[in-house]
């Protein structure tokens, strides 16, 4: 006797078959606001691990109203998140950043060996790193790949390697900074 397809499963909880009931009703929520797809199913997935990970304290009596309720929670979680990481970059005038890269080129001192010692320090750094980050910037960087062909060689959504990008920058920013502040 076949299943069928649109019953519940038994032994999923009902949260879980409530997630499984409204899946493309949540893709679609976060489709509508996030105008991505993409971005879409990784929200979607998000609310999943959220599900797993902060299980209700009881039993819930309206499934498909506390699935929607996390979707929420996650929406606003992603646009804080998005709101945090527009205010990183700041507006600067061409003319501003002309004049700083013609003060940091005066200061520019050519050493014999420079070269070979900053490419030492750069593989020290990069090797701190975990793998999936270190594949991600060189991609990016070294091969001009794009994101979505990063994500494709990592098994990764797009959203993660941007992630890991900005990671892997910030941990440079922060070795250099901390190496000019100590000399």
């Amino acid at each position: 006797m076949a299943a069928n397809p649109g019953a519940p499963d038994p032994k999923f909880g009902p949260i879980e078959q409530s997630y499984a009931l409204y899946r493309a009703e949540l893709s679609a929520f976060f489709t509508r606001y996030t105008r991505s797809v993409s971005a879409a199913e990784d929200l979607v997935h998000e609310v999943y691990e959220r599900l797993l990970r902060y299980p209700p304290r009881e039993p819930v009596r309206d499934p498909q109203k506390y699935l929607f309720q996390t979707a929420h929670n996650v929406l606003r979680s992603a646009h804080r998140r998005a709101r945090i990481q527009q205010q990183r970059y700041l507006h600067c005038e061409p003319q501003e950043l002309q004049l700083f890269a013609e003060g940091l080129s005066r200061l520019w001192v050519e050493e014999e060996g420079g070269d070979e010692v900053a490419q030492q320090e750069f593989v020290k750094i990069l090797n701190q790193l975990p793998r999936a980050y270190r594949v991600a910037l060189l991609r990016q960087r070294r091969d001009g790949w794009n994101y979505q062909q990063i994500s494709a060689e990592l098994g990764v959504s797009v959203n993660t390697v941007k992630d890991y990008i900005v990671k892997t920058l910030n941990h440079f920013r922060l070795h250099y900074c901390m190496d000019l502040k100590d000399r």
